[in-house]
């Protein structure tokens, strides 16, 4: 049975809330807590799957709690429900808190982000990873990119549109405003796949104090391993995103479709930065098998840990509430045939571009050329737009 630990300075609250879960108390254990003390007393004794707790506490607020959570138990889902929702407050939750809901929250949206968390508990079997995983607060940012972010920021009249085309470029500023700006905090009607389009819903306000003051973007240290270049995955993932929205308008999908490919595309390697930047001597071990025996990155990843990138890197997005098309793109950009879906999709998508981009590209991430799945394509009817698409593609790549 999974741990729920409730976090209130409201006794009612907490009454109310345990009236709403009534239902799920044969599936999971609930335990409901006055102040973050009592919470990091009670987490002293038994583990805790799900931390939920309020912002507004007196002696230790939300943010502390879930600070010193991260520090002792970098296990734990750590999910804030409050009713604070101001700047001050969600710059203080962006770092620590995997999710975001605003209170009062509607029952069935609560149960469905529990549920949620809880299934991720079983996704990663490796609890090394889901340890990595679960402690990120931020991923690494390419040094160039910050200092184009900070120096637009800076001027008199910045660019909303020239911020957000700064953060797309990127996967580790484009995951986290992505996971701020569809929060329950800015109660949006439909997710944000577009990263100028999160950019000006949160602000350049707002981006401002994410870049300059809360330190949520860290510039990765190229010594941590040196066979992994963070430029040339920014390069790949930048242009397998174009590629796959490519592939989305050749197949006429909807806008919102095709900004899900380009977002999956360009988050679809995230992975390899959370092991690169986590485990740095064992994945330059893992490059360097792969390079001497001229075997796919992905699966000297499986003989490693026991999963791969993609697992890593759908497992984190979940954790921070990215939407499921993405999830599932990234999750299955090797292993497409996996998809429940049988028509076309994202992670399609994805994986025809992952291919694509390997095949134009000569500064390549991965040795050998990933292989289209034909079979499965085949399955879907999809086989005779294989070359339309890869002659669509390379327009894109060749004068």
């Amino acid at each position: 049975m999974k741990t729920l630990l409730f976090v209130d300075d409201e006794p009612r609250l907490l009454q109310g809330l345990q009236r709403l879960l009534r239902p799920m108390r044969h599936e999971w254990d609930m335990n409901f807590v006055e102040s973050g003390a009592q919470a990091l007393a009670f987490m002293a004794t038994q583990p805790v799957d799900i931390l939920i707790s309020d912002m507004m506490m007196p002696g230790m607020d939300g943010s502390q709690l879930l600070n010193e959570v991260l520090k002792r138990h970098p296990q734990t889902v750590r999910i804030i429900l409050s009713g604070q929702a101001g700047p001050e407050a969600i710059l203080r939750l962006v770092g620590p808190a995997h999710q975001y809901l605003s209170k009062p929250c509607d029952p069935e949206e609560l149960r469905k982000a529990i549920t949620r968390s809880l299934a991720l508990r079983d996704l990663l079997g490796n609890e090394r990873l889901k340890q990595l995983a679960t402690r990120i607060k931020n991923l690494p940012i390419l040094p160039a990119l910050q200092n184009q972010l900070t120096e637009e920021l800076r001027k008199d009249s910045p660019s909303v549109e020239r911020v957000g085309e700064i953060i797309s470029r990127d996967i580790g500023m484009t995951v986290k405003i992505l996971q701020l700006v569809n929060s329950a905090f800015f109660g949006l009607a439909q997710p944000v796949n577009n990263p100028t389009e999160a950019a000006v819903y949160l602000g350049l306000n707002t981006i401002r104090s994410l870049a300059l003051a809360a330190g949520i973007f860290s510039q990765y240290e190229q010594a941590m391993c040196k066979l992994f270049s963070l430029d040339a995955l920014a390069q790949h993932s930048w242009l397998t995103g174009g590629l796959a929205r490519r592939v989305a308008q050749a197949e006429r999908q909807e806008l919102k479709i095709q900004e899900q490919c380009f977002l999956a595309g360009l988050l679809h390697d995230v992975g390899q930065l959370i092991l690169a930047s986590g485990l740095p001597e064992e994945y330059a071990e893992v490059i360097a098998k792969s390079d001497q025996q001229n075997l796919p990155v992905w699966q000297v990843e499986m003989e490693f840990f026991g999963a791969t990138h993609a697992d890593v890197g759908a497992y984190l997005l979940a954790l921070w509430g990215l939407p499921n098309p993405i999830i599932e793109a990234v999750a299955l950009h090797h292993q497409p045939a996996r998809c429940h879906t049988p028509e076309f999709s994202p992670a399609i998508a994805v994986h025809v571009a992952d291919v694509f981009a390997h095949e134009f590209s000569a500064a390549r991430t991965e040795v050998p050329v990933p292989q289209l799945d034909t079979t499965y394509l085949t399955s879907l009817g999809l086989a005779g737009r294989i070359e339309m698409w890869r002659d669509n593609c390379r327009e894109a790549v060749e004068p």
